[in-house]
C-alpha cells in the first residue's frame, strides 16, 4: 500500500448467500471465513467446493490440439535422429529462463545436441536478434527453437530461413496478423489455434512442447497418461515457477501444473531449486515466510523436512532472484542454476544470483526516487492520462519495475524510456529502450500499434509492453499516446479498486483461520489471495520497519482492548504514515503466518487503510470548518460548545504547534514531512485549528511549507536568529478577527 496515492481506493466488498455459506460450513466442516472465500469463487456446490480444495480441479489437454505442434515434434525428431545441433533461444525473464531449463533438461536427457542462447537486456534487447542469428549460424546450429519469444520476428525468421537453419517458435504473446516464416508456430493466442486453455506461460507451452515430445506415436491412454506423470514429476517445479513468475491465471491448467510443482517443491532433489530456497529471503509481503499446514498435495512423497512452499513465497522471494540475473547481469547464470548438478555449485549460483537482487533493489529505488520527482515537477496529473518519463542512463534492467510503481502510485499507464548518449554527446538517433505498465481501460499493446511507424521495436501485452524509438521521435509519440488515452479515459480513469471477500471481526483473525485458508493455494490471478476488511479497530502503536522503509502496527479492539493483532504495512515509510495512535481505522488486509525462532502466530498484510466512518465524518467536518474560515464564512456552527468547534487559535495554542515542528525539523535545521492530523493528535487541538496555525506560520514566515497533499505538508523552520515574529499582524488572523467581530468574540495572540 502506497498512502501516496494520488487517487483513494475503492473498497468492494463481496456478498454470499447465507444458506450457501452455511451448507458450505456443514457439509465440509469449515469456518465461515474460508466458506465464504469459496463461494466467491463460485464454489458454492459442497462437492465441487471439495475437490478444488482437494486440488483435483484442472485436467491436462492433450498437447497435440495446439496447432503445428505435430509439425514441431517431427523436425525435433528428425533433428534428434540425425544428430543435428539444437539452440534453444530464450528469454531472459523468469518464464524465459524456466522455458529454455526445462527444455534444454529433456532434450539433453533425450540425447540431443542441444545448446542454449539467451539475449542480452542491454546490448541486443528483447527476442530474436540479427547479430545472434548470425552467431548462432556460425556455431553451426541447424535448428533454432524460441522459448517465451519469436512470434513477433517476421524478419529475424527469414534470417533464419537465408542462413540454412529450420525454425520452431513456441510462444504466448500477443500474435500479430502475419506468423513469422518457420517449420511450426506454436502459440495458444494464434487465430487459428483451438487449444482449450489459453492462459499457459512461455515455460507452461515449453512444457506442452515436452509433452508432445513424450507421448508422440505412444497409443494406448494408461501409457500417455504414464509419460506426462513422470514428465510432472521431473519438470512441473520449474513450470510452476515460470507460470508464477510470469503472473498468469493460476486457474485450469496452470493451477493445477502449480499445485504439483509447489508440492514437489517441498522436498525437491534439483540443487538449483534447493539453493534458491535455502537461501533466506527478505523481509517482503509473503516473502520468506515458513507456512505450516496439514494439508498435502496428492503426489506429495513422504518429505524430509516440512516446508511449505506457497505461490508468495515463489512470487516474493524466487523470482525476483532469477529476473535479477537478466536485469542486472546475464540470464545465462539462472539458467546454468537450474541445469547444476551438484549442490556447491548450485549455492555458488544462487548466491551470485541474490547479490544481483540486492543492486537490483539498490538502482530502482534510486530510479523510482528520480521517476516520481520528474512527474511531481513535470507533468500535470490533472490533465494528464498517461506519464510518459525519459532519463539519461536509467538502467534498461529496472525500468520496468519502476514503471509498475509509478502506474502503481498515481493509477495512470506509464512508460519509462532510457536513452543513452553516445560519446556525451546527445544526439537526435539516440535510441531509447521503454517499459510500459498500464490500467484498466487502456491496452497498451493496442496503443503502440497505432504508433508503430514511430517505433524501432516493440511488443507486450495489454498491460505491459516494451519498446525501443528513437530520441527525435518521442514528443510525437508522447503526443500521440496521450491523445489515445484521453480518448479510452474520456469519462474518468477507472478508480482502483479492492475486491474484498468479506468484512471480519478481531476474533476472525486466529492461526486457526490462516492456516484453513492456505487450502486454497496456489494464489494469483483466478485465484487471488484472499481479503478482508476489518472496521473500527484502534491503533495501539507505530513502529518502525527496516530503518523506517516499512511499518509496524499493532491494532486494538475497541470494545476489548486485552485483544490485539499485528498488521504489517509493506512499502510504507513510517514518517509518511498519515495516522497515529489513537487513530480508529478500517483497513483492508490478508492473513499470513509468522514463524520466527519456534513462534509461530497470525499477522495482518495491509493492503489498504482509511480513517474509521466516525472518524472520517469528524475530519470532514473540521476541513469544512477550516475552508470556511479561509474563504471568509461565518461558519453556523460558531456558537456551539461542541470540542470540535474550538478553532479559534491561542497563544497557547500556537506556541504547543510551533515546540512540535521544532522539535521534528530538530531546530529547524532538516525537512520534516507531517500531516495536520498527526499535529492535532501530539497537540491535542482539532484539525481545523493546527491547519489555521499552520498557515500563519507560513504567512509569516515562520515556517517554509511544501503542501503534498491536503492532509499534509512538509516543512523547515526559519531559524533567523533575534527575529521576532507578530502572528496577530498574519493576514489569515486579520481575516478571522474581521469574520468573528460580530459575534462578540475577541481573537488576539498576546
Amino acid at each position: 500500500m502506497n498512502t501516496s496515492s494520488a487517487q483513494q481506493k475503492q473498497w468492494n466488498i463481496e456478498e454470499q448467500k447465507s444458506e450457501d455459506v452455511e451448507q458450505l460450513c456443514h457439509a465440509l466442516e469449515i469456518n465461515p471465513l474460508l466458506a465464504k472465500v469459496l463461494c466467491n469463487r463460485g464454489y458454492t456446490d459442497p462437492s465441487e467446493a471439495g475437490a478444488f480444495l482437494r486440488k483435483e480441479t484442472g485436467v491436462f489437454h492433450d498437447p497435440f490440439l495446439l496447432h503445428d505442434m505435430e509439425k514441431a515434434v517431427v523436425r525435433i525428431e528428425r533433428a534428434m535422429e540425425a544428430h543435428e545441433k539444437i539452440t534453444i533461444y530464450g528469454d531472459y525473464d523468469a518464464d524465459g529462463v524456466t522455458a529454455t531449463s526445462i527444455l534444454y533438461l529433456y532434450l539433453a536427457e533425450c540425447g540431443a545436441d542441444v545448446h542454449f542462447y539467451i539475449p542480452g537486456r542491454f546490448d541486443e534487447g528483447y527476442g530474436l536478434n540479427m547479430a545472434a542469428i548470425a552467431h548462432i549460424a556460425a556455431d553451426g546450429t541447424q535448428l533454432i527453437i524460441t522459448v517465451d519469444t519469436g512470434v513477433t520476428a517476421i524478419e529475424e525468421a527469414k534470417a533464419i530461413a537465408d542462413a540454412g537453419m529450420d525454425l520452431v517458435i513456441t510462444d504466448h504473446h500477443s500474435c500479430r496478423e502475419t506468423l513469422p516464416y518457420a517449420a511450426a508456430v506454436i502459440n495458444p493466442h494464434r487465430q487459428d489455434d483451438n487449444y482449450p486453455f489459453k492462459d499457459l506461460a512461455g515455460v507452461g507451452v515449453a512444457f506442452k512442447l515436452i509433452c508432445a515430445l513424450e507421448t508422440y506415436k505412444i497409443d494406448t491412454l494408461t501409457e500417455q497418461r504414464s509419460r506426462v506423470k513422470r514428465i510432472c514429476f521431473a519438470y512441473a517445479e520449474l513450470a510452476a515457477i515460470g507460470t508464477i513468475a510470469d503472473v498468469m491465471p493460476l486457474r485450469g491448467e496452470n493451477r493445477l501444473l502449480v499445485n504439483i510443482g509447489l508440492a514437489l517443491m517441498e522436498q525437491t532433489k534439483k540443487p538449483g531449486i534447493a539453493a534458491l530456497l535455502d537461501i533466506p529471503a527478505n523481509a517482503s509481503p509473503g516473502g520468506g515466510m515458513r507456512m505450516v499446514s496439514t494439508e498435502r498435495s496428492p503426489i506429495s512423497r513422504q518429505p524430509q523436512k516440512k516446508r511449505k512452499i506457497t505461490s508468495s513465497m515463489i512470487a516474493f522471494s524466487i523470482a525476483p532472484r532469477i529476473n535479477a540475473a537478466g536485469r542486472i547481469a546475464s540470464a545465462s547464470r539462472a539458467v546454468e542454476l537450474f541445469l547444476s548438478s551438484t549442490a556447491e555449485e548450485a549455492r555458488n549460483l544462487a548466491a551470485a544470483l541474490c547479490d544481483a537482487n540486492t543492486e537490483r533493489k539498490e538502482t530502482e529505488n534510486r530510479i523510482a526516487e528520480e521517476a516520481f520527482l520528474q512527474v511531481e515537477t513535470e507533468h500535470d496529473l490533472s490533465k494528464e492520462h498517461i506519464l510518459i518519463l525519459a532519463g539519461e542512463g536509467w538502467h534498461h534492467g529496472v525500468i520496468g519495475i519502476v514503471a509498475s510503481r509509478v502506474t502503481e502510485r498515481y493509477h495512470l499507464p506509464s512508460i519509462l524510456f532510457s536513452f543513452d548518449q553516445k560519446d556525451d554527446i546527445e544526439s537526435p538517433l539516440d535510441e531509447g529502450t521503454g517499459s510500459g505498465r498500464s490500467v484498466d481501460g487502456f491496452c497498451m499493446i493496442d496503443a503502440l500499434n497505432d504508433c508503430r511507424d514511430l517505433l524501432v521495436r516493440y511488443g507486450g501485452h495489454a498491460l505491459a509492453a516494451g519498446m525501443t524509438l528513437t530520441r527525435e521521435k518521442l514528443p510525437e509519440f508522447r503526443r500521440r499516446m496521450e491523445a489515445r488515452a484521453s480518448i479510452a479515459f474520456s469519462e474518468g480513469v477507472p478508480p482502483q479498486t479492492l475486491t474484498i471477500d468479506c468484512e471480519t471481526a478481531f476474533y476472525d483473525i486466529t492461526l486457526q483461520t490462516a492456516q484453513s485458508l492456505l487450502q486454497l493455494e496456489p494464489f494469483g490471478i483466478g485465484n487471488p489471495q484472499p481479503l478482508f476488511c476489518l472496521c473500527g479497530a484502534a491503533i495501539q502503536s507505530v513502529t518502525p520497519l527496516s530503518g523506517g522503509k516499512h511499518t509496524k502496527l499493532i491494532l486494538e479492539d475497541p470494545e476489548n482492548c486485552a485483544i490485539v493483532r499485528e498488521a504489517l504495512l509493506f512499502g510504507t515509510k513510517t514518517e509518511q504514515f498519515p495516522f497515529v495512535s489513537g487513530d480508529i481505522v478500517d483497513v483492508v488486509y490478508s492473513m499470513d503466518i509468522s514463524e520466527f525462532r519456534g513462534d509461530t502466530r497470525v499477522q495482518m498484510l495491509l493492503s489498504d487503510i482509511r480513517p474509521h466512518d466516525a472518524d472520517a465524518a469528524y475530519a470532514a467536518r473540521q476541513d469544512t470548518l477550516y475552508l470556511q474560515c479561509v474563504e471568509g464564512i461565518l461558519p453556523l456552527s460558531l456558537h456551539s460548545q461542541s470540542p470540535e468547534n474550538d478553532i479559534l487559535p491561542t497563544r497557547d495554542d500556537c506556541r504547543a504547534v510551533y515546540v512540535l515542528l521544532r522539535a521534528w525539523t530538530e531546530s529547524g535545521t532538516k525537512e520534516f514531512p507531517c500531516t495536520y492530523t498527526q499535529l492535532a493528535y501530539h497537540t491535542h487541538l482539532g484539525r481545523c485549528k493546527v491547519h489555521l496555525i499552520c498557515d500563519m506560520f507560513e504567512e509569516t514566515a515562520l515556517i517554509l511549507r511544501k503542501k503534498s497533499d491536503s492532509m499534509g505538508f512538509t516543512c523547515k523552520l526559519d531559524t533567523t536568529p533575534g527575529r521576532k515574529i507578530d502572528l496577530n499582524a498574519a493576514p489569515l488572523m486579520m481575516k478571522l478577527r474581521q469574520l468573528y467581530s460580530s459575534s462578540g468574540k475577541e481573537i488576539t495572540l498576546s
